[in-house]
Parts: structure tokens; sequence; C-alpha cells
């Protein structure tokens, strides 16, 4: 089976029609999220329009937790750029969102935005954090997003753990395929749909294929531009415009 795994699209339809139409085009059956459906971008209700019905499983991420808190970011530009996301959004949207797991497991994989413990959302950056998300599932293939960066961490039974590059494209320029060994567990990001950081404005994200036990990662052109003007047409921060540009993020982390 192969699956598509979408991770922070944070309301960009640009993005996700592109990535949607070129997993299908690959041939991906299911498709997963690993949560931050909305904010940063001008589509929140789109978004969602086309991910409700299609998605096998879902996951919250801190975008979706902060409707219900409104002070959880800490920081005022985030909370009213969530304030003015959840004003666009229908009750039943809400609920929906208001309603995902903070984490499931779908044909043996963990889904999850990132370790959660009560309002913090820890990132995965290294190895040593990673080795925290290793410790709390007993799963062998773990999937976080939250960084807007795509990584591989691989543990052996012995217990130590090696980050992989997931960054170097292969020959189409486009993809690139890790078979994944079987005696050792993994944790992987497929990057960010909707506002990438790691200094590609394309989007990405992850095909798992289940039979072969193979990743591939996947880069998607699409209209950065008309993502970018609707920024700006909804009252967002034109901060927030210039780093999808560039695919970086809006506050330098």
């Amino acid at each position: 089976m192969l699956l598509a795994i979408l991770s922070d699209i944070h309301a960009n339809l640009e993005a996700l029609r592109a990535v949607l139409a070129d997993a299908r085009a690959r041939g991906a059956s299911r498709f997963l999220s690993l949560g931050d459906h909305i904010g940063f971008n001008g589509d929140p209700s789109a978004c969602l329009d086309e991910l409700m019905p299609l998605l096998h499983a879902a996951v919250q991420g801190n975008h979706e937790a902060a409707i219900t808190h409104h002070g959880l970011f800490g920081v005022a530009l985030y909370t009213r750029m969530i304030t003015k996301s959840a004003a666009m959004l229908s009750n039943a949207q809400k609920q929906w969102l208001a309603a995902l797991p903070l984490t499931t497991v779908h044909e043996g994989l963990r889904l999850m935005h990132a370790p959660h413990r009560g309002v913090r959302w820890g990132r995965v950056s290294n190895c040593e954090q990673a080795a925290g998300v290793f410790s709390l599932y007993p799963e062998k293939r773990l999937l976080n997003g939250h960084t807007h960066r795509p990584a591989v961490f691989s543990k052996n039974a012995e217990g130590i753990i090696e980050e992989l590059s997931p960054t170097s494209p292969g020959a189409d320029g486009d993809t690139l395929t890790l078979a994944l060994d079987p005696q050792r567990r993994y944790l992987i990001n497929p990057g960010s749909v909707g506002q990438p950081r790691d200094g590609d404005p394309r989007a990405a994200y992850l095909l798992f294929d289940t039979e072969a036990d193979a990743v591939t990662f996947c880069r998607v052109p699409y209209d950065v531009e008309a993502a970018a003007a609707k920024i700006a047409a909804v009252g967002l921060p034109r901060s927030f415009a210039e780093a999808l540009k560039r695919g970086e993020s809006p506050t330098g982390d």
C-alpha cells in the first residue's frame, strides 16, 4: 500500500492541491496528516473542505490545539493569527479539528505532530530529542511534523541513534527514496506541505510504501506567488508571505 503522508499544510490551498495531484499521479491510495492544517496562510476553510473527506487518519497539531487554547502560543502575533484563522472556519470544521487525537496508529505507523506534554509541543531536531520520542512509543515506524523540515532518525538494536539526510534529491531532482532496515526503528518527518523551512519553497510530503518498507521524500512546485498574495488579502502579516517565498520560518527559527 502506498500512503501519502502530509504535514504542516497550514491553510496553503495551492500547495495542498499540487501535492494531492502529485501523490495521486504516483499511485498513492491513502492520505494521512500529521497536523497543523491551519495557520500562516489564507485558505483554512478551503483546505479543510479538501481534507476532511479525504484523510484516512489525522492528528491534531499545535495550531489546532490553539483554537481552543487561545493563549497557547504566548506570542500576540500568533494568537491574532489563530483568531483570524478560526473566524474563517465553519462550526463543523472547528469540531473536526478539535476531535482529532494527539497521536494514533495507522497500518502500524505511529502518527504524531510532535512530542506533547501539557501545552508544550517539542521539536525533534537532533538525536537526543529523537531518543525521547523513541522511548515513548513501541512502534518501529514513527512519523512526526512540526519542524517544517524533512528529517530521518534511525535507532539500531543497541539503542544507537543516527540522523540521516533526506535533503539530497534523487535523479529526477524532486524525490529521494530510502529503503528502511527491518532491524532498525525510524522517526521520520516529511517536511511541510504549506510552509517549508529548509530553504526550498517547494511543497514537501512523503510517500510510504508499506509493502517495500521504503519512503520517498517528494518536493512539488506550486504557485507560491498566488499563495503569498492570499496571505496579505486576508490581513495576515507580510512577513509570512515573504518567508513562504524563501522557504524559511517567518520568525527565523
